[in-house]
């Protein structure tokens, strides 16, 4: 799963609406080194798309769970155009070479606050990346292998400024349309809400990576789907702000004849006239396609909840044969025939936090019972027990024991 970067950068002039952003530059920056491939693929791959938002300051931790797609009380501004790669452009403070860059526009009651706090804030990416360990321009640490494009990709203005990132140049021109809206907002709440869920699954073990990964695919898909049928039936949502009220559409209304009024006193046997409802034959079929489209998302939570199901099956047979199996060598090893014991303990084993076997508690479990058996039978004594009994065969601890039982089935025991 890729991980949530930060990195900082410095802040020029705050003075218009619109403003060209320095996003970032190549180099070792507070999360981890970029090279120029890596930021030169991240506009090929439309990391930061036009719309990309840029909040006052970044999310903590937990409010990116509670809320993945913000607050609209910190929106400032968003991106006006993709960020695009500018290979020729050099910084002048440190004369590094290409840069990450686009044009946004600061929203009109951020505009006076911004330009207050120019000297004192910069401008920081919060973006999906896949890193590694490794090596670059003779210094170690995490290496950025990519940026990966997502809806909750943004570029924040923060208090610290870092790898390169600034606003270059104030833009006077042309008025441009803002990336508030309901369209966005909606997409980017119907991502978050889906991945917390499939997040925990993963987190669970009720999920593979390889699920985790084929999910988020199939919700990519999904959405660019969401996108391209609202654009095309419903452009306004992608232009209306959230708390614009909508326009009321006007259609002309069907007038039945009007028929003669029954004559005075003749209304017996005649049933009430029932008031019909007129509907556009266009928004009849917009209303059955998203009937067939939530039938289909049903279809498609119901087939990841079998697979999830069956995941958990999946690892309970696992553990169950691993608990049978060394159980079995255990008292094989010290040749104690204890079928119930046995039953036992390949039923009520242990487990970690992810599901997965507890192999080194279930064979101190083991131990234990063996070292019962073996003192009520005079066999010896074993210390740590809870008791024991003198006896003239060898002493063992119950480590020495767990140890040679993991050993026996054919695991390694802890800190070996």
């Amino acid at each position: 799963m890729p991980t949530i970067i930060k990195e900082a950068a410095g802040v020029g002039a705050l003075t218009g609406t619109r403003q060209e952003i320095t996003i970032i530059t190549p180099g070792w920056g507070s999360s981890g080194y970029y090279s120029a491939e890596v930021l030169e693929a991240a506009a090929k791959d439309k990391v930061f798309p036009k719309g990309t938002q840029m909040h006052i300051d970044h999310m903590t931790e937990q409010a990116r769970f509670d809320s993945p797609a913000g607050s609209v009380a910190t929106l400032a501004a968003a991106l006006q155009e993709d960020a695009r790669w500018d290979p020729n452009w050099v910084d002048p403070d440190t004369g590094i070479k290409g840069r990450l860059v686009a044009e946004n526009r600061v929203f009109g009651h951020w505009k006076e606050p911004l330009a207050e706090m120019k000297d004192a804030i910069g401008v920081s990416i919060a973006a999906a990346a896949e890193t590694s360990m490794g090596e670059a321009e003779g210094r170690k640490g995490r290496i950025i292998e990519a940026l990966v494009p997502d809806i909750l990709n943004r570029v924040d203005y923060v208090t610290v400024a870092g790898r390169g990132g600034r606003i270059s140049e104030v833009l006077e021109s042309a008025r441009v349309k803002e990336a508030r809206n309901i369209g966005q907002w909606l997409e980017a709440r119907m991502h978050g809400m889906f991945t917390n869920l499939s997040d925990e699954f993963y987190g669970e073990g009720r999920l593979t990576r390889e699920e985790r990964k084929t999910l988020s695919a199939a919700l990519g898909q999904a959405l660019t789907s969401f996108t391209a049928t609202v654009e095309a039936e419903a452009p306004q949502l992608f232009e209306r702000d959230l708390w614009e009220d909508p326009t009321p559409t006007t259609t002309e209304e069907s007038v039945a004849p009007s028929s003669p009024p029954d004559p005075a006193g003749v209304t017996e046997g005649k049933e009430a006239a029932v008031p019909t409802i007129q509907i556009e034959e266009a928004e009849h079929r917009n209303l059955v396609e998203q009937s067939s489209r939530a039938t289909a998302l049903e279809a498609d939570v119901s087939k990841a909840e079998e697979r999830a199901n069956t995941a958990e099956s999946a690892l309970k047979e696992s553990n169950d044969t691993a608990a049978a199996t060394l159980v079995e060598a255990a008292l094989k090893a010290v040749g104690l025939n204890a079928p119930k014991t046995a039953a036992r303990l390949s039923q009520g084993y242990p487990v970690k936090e992810n599901g997965a076997l507890d192999a080194d508690a279930l064979a101190e479990a083991v131990a234990e019972s063996i070292a019962e058996l073996q003192v009520s039978g005079g066999a010896g004594s074993v210390h740590g027990a809870g008791h024991t009994q003198e006896s003239t065969a060898p002493t063992v601890t119950l480590e020495s024991a767990r140890e040679a039982i993991l050993a026996s089935a054919g695991y390694t025991p802890k800190g070996a």
